[in-house]
C-alpha cells in the first residue's frame, strides 16, 4: 500500500478514536468537578445532564462487574485494533472510508470507558434523555459508530447481490 494512502487511512481511523476519547474524558472530569453525585442540571426535564457512577456495562445492565468489563472491553478494542489496521486489506468489506471511520468511533469509545473501568472503578455516566438510562460521549461514540458499520455492511452486502434475492442451495 502507497505510503500516501497508509496514511489517510490511519488518520480515518484514528482521529475519531482520539476525537472520542479526549471529548468523553473531558466532559467526564467536567462533570464530576461540577456536579455533585446524584446532581441533575437542570433538576427535571426530558434532556438533562446528571451524574452518575456506573459500575457495569451499557444500561447499567451487570452493576459491579468492573472488573470482567474491563477485560472485555480491552479485548473488544484489540479486535477493533486488528480489523482497523490489518483486516480492512483482506475483507473488503471493511475497506472504506465510512467503515474505517466508524471502527475508529466504536474504538475511542471502547477505550473512553475502558479507562474509567481501569483508573477508577466506574463509568461515569451524565446525559439523561427522557426514560433511557443515563450515558456518555464513549457509549454514544460506539452506538453511533456501530450504527454506521451497521449501514456500510448492509450497503456493501446489497452491491454484492443487487436484486436483494439469496440464493440457496439444495442437497
Amino acid at each position: 500500500m502507497p505510503v500516501r494512502s497508509r496514511l489517510k487511512h490511519l488518520l480515518l481511523f484514528f482521529s475519531p478514536a482520539i476525537i472520542a476519547i479526549a471529548l468523553d474524558q473531558l466532559t467526564k472530569f467536567w462533570v464530576k468537578h461540577a456536579i455533585p453525585l446524584g446532581g441533575s442540571i437542570p433538576a427535571s426535564g426530558f434532556f438533562r445532564i446528571t451524574h452518575v457512577q456506573n459500575t457495569g456495562a451499557a444500561f447499567g445492565i451487570f452493576p459491579g462487574s468492573i472488573s470482567v468489563l474491563a477485560v472485555v472491553s480491552a479485548i473488544g478494542a484489540v479486535i477493533v485494533l486488528w480489523l482497523g489496521l490489518f483486516m480492512y486489506r483482506r475483507l473488503t468489506f471493511l475497506d472504506n472510508t465510512l467503515t474505517i471511520i466508524a471502527l475508529g468511533m466504536i474504538l475511542g469509545g471502547t477505550l473512553g470507558n475502558f479507562i474509567d473501568r481501569a483508573f477508577i472503578g466506574y463509568v461515569t455516566d451524565f446525559i439523561k434523555m427522557g426514560p433511557w438510562p443515563d450515558y456518555n460521549i464513549a457509549d454514544a461514540s460506539e452506538v453511533v459508530g456501530s450504527v454506521i458499520l451497521a449501514i456500510t455492511l448492509f450497503r456493501s452486502a446489497l452491491k454484492e447481490n443487487p436484486d436483494g434475492v439469496h440464493e440457496t442451495t439444495s442437497c
